[in-house]
């Protein structure tokens, strides 16, 4: 690629796992510049004794906060908070030191995946001190895309959250018409026959409990238990049926809910069958703020969101704050109105304007966006 953005600025791309170090390699490989380099700290223990100044100026409560989270959900250990919390406060002291010292001060602009878990949010904490300009990369809102912002991703990111600018907007692409099936643990739950499908049921599809989604944007569904309960409540009120459907990448298990389900006459799990069949053969979907919420809209599908989403926009999807009005849109779900054309041009926008396809020149085109000098306004496609 020859540049002819050329400009002044020296570029991390901060890799924690070696599945992103692959990834910024390929960027480098497109990019023909000298001003990218990948950082990692995977085998690096150097640290910065002139950090230790710099403590007082940042805030490393957040990312000890989802590290105490994430471990809850992740396992059954009952080990006392004060004693959890003291461990992952010094490892973010650790982590600070290591990754001032690693980031030095030559760099004017980083490039971060998610940005959201525990290491990343000190290595965003170096960022501020420094004064470096994060861009944040993650896996895309629609099919075979990739998501580059420069504010942050989910709830966090730049997309309007105005109805009237997609009632405004216009364009002519076509949208995609299949889901890419998501492939995780490969557990016996998701094989197998397919029990039938209910005649008229609500889609409910399970998130992943120690996600930065449910840890940091979902406020009162703190797990999946937690979303059972509420839909074990609604459905004893309720004449439809609710499918429900692990998701492929949790490490949880879920053998409680399964027991409970089948002494519940409308709602059951439906592993085997994929995410888009469930969607389509829906009367509407319930999520916190999953991706299948987007993904529902791309079938025009009602989509209730029960968490911060940044989808959660007027005419495009029913915000639900808690269990009573969530019982009272269920019960009106047939007669709901969408705004079909104004969910197509918020489609459209992310696909045409926002996301970065997973093309050849996906490389490419993140080289573009790290090197322009204002980045905050995207029409790459």
């Amino acid at each position: 690629m020859s540049t002819s953005l050329k400009n002044q600025d020296n570029i991390a791309l901060f890799a924690f796992r070696t599945s992103q170090k692959l990834f910024f390699e390929k960027v480098i490989q497109n990019c023909h510049t000298e001003q990218l380099a990948i950082i990692s700290t995977k085998n690096s223990f150097k640290m910065s004794l002139s950090a230790l100044a710099k403590l007082k100026e940042v805030k490393l409560t957040d990312a000890c906060d989802f590290a105490v989270a994430e471990f809850y959900a992740k396992t059954n250990l009952k080990i006392p908070k004060i004693l959890l919390t003291l461990y992952f406060k010094l490892f973010s002291y650790i982590n600070f030191l290591r990754y001032y010292a690693t980031l030095n001060d030559k760099y004017t602009k980083m490039l971060i995946w998610n940005g959201g878990k525990f290491r990343q949010r000190i290595a965003l904490e170096v960022a501020k001190v420094k004064k470096i300009k994060v861009y944040y990369f993650e896996n895309g809102l629609l099919p075979n895309t990739m998501v580059f912002d420069a504010k942050g991703i989910n709830y966090e990111n730049s997309v309007p959250r105005n109805k009237d600018f997609y009632e405004n907007y216009s364009s002519a692409i076509a949208l995609p018409t299949e889901l890419v099936p998501r492939v995780g643990k490969s557990r016996e739950i998701f094989t197998g026959e397919k029990e039938v499908l209910p005649p008229k049921y609500i889609f409910v599809p399970f998130q992943v409990d120690y996600d930065t989604q449910i840890i940091s944007n979902s406020h009162w569904i703190k797990n999946m238990r937690i979303l059972f309960d509420v839909i074990e409540n609604i459905a004893k009120e309720s004449e439809y049926h609710f499918v429900l459907k692990e998701h492929p990448s949790s490490g949880v298990e879920y053998l409680d809910l399964y027991e409970r389900a089948n002494m519940i006459s409308n709602i059951s799990f439906r592993n085997t069958y994929s995410t888009q069949e469930l969607i389509e053969k829906s009367l509407a979907v319930i999520t916190i703020n999953s991706t299948v919420g987007i993904e529902s809209l791309l079938f025009h599908k009602k989509v209730i969101v029960l968490g911060d989403a940044f989808y959660n926009i007027e005419g495009i999807t029913y915000a639900v704050k808690n269990e009573e009005a969530l019982l009272n849109i269920v019960q009106n779900v047939e007669n709901l109105e969408i705004d079909i054309e104004i969910i197509n041009n918020f489609l459209k926008y992310l696909y045409h304007d926002y996301l970065i396809l997973k093309d050849d020149e996906r490389y490419v085109k993140i080289c573009h966006r790290l090197l322009e000098k204002r980045t905050e306004a995207y029409n790459v496609h």
